[in-house]
């Protein structure tokens, strides 16, 4: 799953540049949300950044130059410093942050995802080419309801995630400087991975089976599970990779790497969708890939009623 969906990024990298000017514009848009309280938020980081010179973090990779341990205290001290100055000077701004940066972000992104997971579609089940934008407003009813919920589903996960992080920065024993930059990679992908294996088939199912967006992740689940133990493990290497890529790299290269990420997620999920319902698929316009079919992967006590 993971080299084909490698090669159909490849294949497709049209489409990807196409989806990231889309997340230019959705934070474009973000960013002119929050402008009427920009005197607020600017005067908020520009004191984090030089109490806790936030600069030194980031202008190195976490593995070389400074110890990754006071790098992650250090970046994860000064968000929480921030939230706490912004809730203390204006309660109302930072109830207004959080609501955009992890719920109108999330609905923004989703309408995106699933335009390109629908041209990814088009291509791999008859290698044609279709419009972003066309896609992306042909889909918009089927789109919008599905963005609001599975934003509201990533919730639970994203802050298990961001308190996972803040924990392991929160001990102090000396033996733990040498598990952390190990910690802090495992754990995140982890539950980065479980969230993607019960997520991956939702959008893929609404597209492909066209059904509401509620029993589409009924059918997405039941998709992928035929294939858990192969789509956990596949998601877990692609956000291990990632995380791994930004400590090596340094942290200024997440403004690379979570662009990329997304549209690598969406094609796993559409070939992990592909390969669990067992349906062939173009992987690039010369070669097909035939999965197991249903029958094959099915347990016994499903496939003795196909007769």
């Amino acid at each position: 799953m993971f080299r084909n969906s490698f090669r159909l990024f490849c294949a497709n990298f049209d489409k990807v540049w196409k989806y990231l000017i889309y997340q230019l514009l959705c934070w474009g848009i973000i960013f002119a949300l929050l402008a009427p309280f920009y005197n607020t938020i600017s005067s908020c980081i520009t004191s984090v950044w030089q109490d806790f010179n936030l600069a030194h973090y980031f202008g190195s990779g976490t593995l070389y130059g400074i110890s990754i341990l006071e790098a992650f205290s250090g970046v994860i001290n000064a968000v929480v410093a921030f939230f706490s100055l912004v809730f203390s000077t204006n309660l109302g701004c930072a109830i207004y942050i959080l609501a955009i940066l992890f719920l109108v972000r999330p609905v923004l992104t989703n309408v995106g995802r699933f335009a390109l997971q629908e041209m990814i579609y088009k291509y791999m089940s008859s290698s044609s080419k279709s419009s972003f934008t066309g896609c992306l407003l042909g889909t918009l009813k089927k789109s919008l309801p599905l963005a609001c919920l599975k934003a509201l589903y990533t919730l639970p996960f994203e802050a298990a995630c961001l308190a996972s992080i803040y924990g392991l920065t929160r001990v102090t024993e000396d033996w733990f400087a040498y598990v952390l930059p190990f910690a802090v990679v495992i754990l995140p992908a982890l539950l980065l991975a479980v969230k993607e294996t019960f997520g991956a088939g939702w959008i893929p199912a609404r597209i492909v089976l066209d059904d509401n967006a509620f029993l589409s992740y009924k059918e997405g689940i039941v998709a992928v599970l035929r294939c858990g133990a192969k789509i956990f493990s596949t998601a877990f290497v692609i956000y291990l990779l990632m995380l791994v890529l930004a400590m090596v790299i340094g942290l200024y290269s997440l403004i690379i790497i979570l662009p990329c990420i997304s549209p690598v997620v969406c094609i796993f999920e559409m070939v992990a969708f592909f390969s669990s319902q067992g349906m062939r698929f173009y992987v690039d316009s010369d070669t097909i890939i035939s999965p197991k079919k249903l029958e094959e992967v099915d347990k016994i006590e499903k496939a003795k009623y196909l007769l």
